[in-house]
């Protein structure tokens, strides 16, 4: 159990740092792909929905911590886990095509910014108002693509 713990702990510091150091670099204006939400995904569809929701706080909580957006993350990770987690289709069961992983990625990628966005319009920590469909759209086809192209090149 707790080797489980640390090594899901060192999943979520190693998705924090290729975001600080390569993903964060991929931006066109205020369009980033998100590879901590990739990793997200990828424990939706392996774990069970307590490992899942954890996990998220987890990196929601790192994600707020490094780029100073206190609960913005924690918020949108775990809500979009508890509301997507059902829908996922598990890695072990099934074998889908590279198209379904992209809109399955996709909306997925929109819920999550979508919930971001609003949450941080309510907030107003993050000045969102100018650039809101840029990130909404932008961010989550950058997002699905980044993640097709990881799943394509996991199958070979």
């Amino acid at each position: 159990m707790k080797s489980e713990i640390l090594k899901f702990a060192l999943i979520g510091f190693a998705a924090i740092l290729l975001q600080i150091l390569i993903f964060n670099h991929l931006s066109y204006r205020h369009i980033q792909p998100d590879f901590t939400l990739l990793v997200l995904i990828w424990v939706i569809a392996t774990q069970n929905r307590t490992k899942s929701l954890l996990f998220a706080a987890f990196i929601g909580i790192l994600n707020d911590f490094f780029f100073d957006l206190w609960g913005l993350h924690l918020l949108a990770k775990t809500v979009t886990t508890l509301l997507v987690h059902s829908h996922i289709p598990r890695i072990e069961e099934t074998r889908i095509f590279s198209t379904q992983v992209f809109l399955i990625l996709l909306v997925i990628t929109l819920v999550h910014n979508l919930l971001f966005l609003v949450s941080a319009l309510f907030t107003q920590i993050y000045e969102a108002e100018p650039v809101f469909f840029e990130i909404l759209l932008g961010s989550s086809l950058l997002t699905a693509v980044i993640g097709s192209i990881i799943y394509l090149l996991r199958q070979n």
